[in-house]
């Protein structure tokens, strides 16, 4: 992408999120379905609600689910025999076939290598959640959402919010409109805290465990993306990030290489 003009087009974080929730109506209910999910006695009326003010949203979250039938018989099936945790899954990955979309294909990166490396971060960070005291469903979204901001340098380009800068220019900038549209959304802080501190040094973040894991594996697929998929071959793990996480370099890079091996199978159990 060749570089001109560095000057950065502001974009109110309203129309952002506009942006976003047109793109991918999912997002909206997935911070609505956790406030529901917390609720003592979630009611029919309550997941109602939720699922029947977007047809097309409901039409997708019935034929991912395999159910057919009227949006009151989907709810009663949701609350009485599925559940909630069903409802938010099935959110999840509606959402992953959603969000991913680079319109632009810019710098070889590509609406299917964004999603692999994305899923794959996500089934990575909530593979350790044993050792943290988070639900993993906060952790496998955190690592869903680590490279969003590049979703978002290829969208804001794409509508002319940019003229001419590279993304290593305006990462600073993707990320905060990211950060500041999924808060407005609704999504966990902790979540949101996840992403706002990714381009921080590893103990000036307020989750240094996770940081670290998220750098480590992050950077190792960046660079498999350039080695033909070859995961692990010249990686350089930064020792001090290593230290934060207190695994292996080989623990760390095994887990990696049976993730993306798995990407499109079962046979990984923390797969979702």
């Amino acid at each position: 992408m060749h570089i001109q003009n560095t000057e950065f087009i502001n974009l109110d974080s309203t129309s952002f999120k506009e942006l976003l929730i047109k793109n991918s109506p999912t997002l909206v209910l997935l911070p609505k379905l956790e406030i529901l999910v917390n609720k003592e006695e979630p009611t029919l009326s309550d997941i109602l609600k939720i699922c029947s003010h977007d047809q097309e949203l409901l039409n997708k979250l019935t034929r991912r689910s395999g159910f057919e039938g009227h949006s009151e018989d989907f709810a009663k099936d949701i609350l009485f025999k599925k559940g909630l945790g069903f409802l938010k899954s099935l959110a999840i990955r509606t959402m992953n076939q959603e969000i991913f979309t680079l319109p632009l294909g810019l710098n070889g990166m590509t609406t299917a290598l964004i999603k692999r490396r994305s899923v794959i971060l996500a089934r990575f960070l909530k593979h350790f959640s044993p050792d943290l005291d988070r639900e993993p469903d906060d952790l496998y979204l955190a690592g869903l959402l680590y490279n969003f901001h590049y979703v978002t340098f290829e969208q804001l380009v794409n509508i002319g919010q940019f003229d001419g800068q590279s993304f290593e220019e305006v990462s600073s900038e993707c990320l905060h409109s990211t950060v500041e549209s999924f808060s407005a959304i609704g999504f966990d802080p902790y979540i949101v805290g996840i992403l706002e501190d990714s381009e921080k040094q590893i103990f000036e973040t307020k989750n240094p465990f996770e940081q670290a894991l998220l750098k480590i594996a992050n950077g190792t697929l960046a660079q498999a993306e350039k080695n033909n998929g070859l995961l692990g071959r010249k990686v350089k793990v930064d020792r001090t990030l290593l230290d934060a996480t207190g695994y292996s370099e080989r623990e760390i890079l095994l887990l990696l290489k049976d993730l993306s091996k798995n990407y499109n199978g079962t046979a990984v159990p923390w797969r979702r």
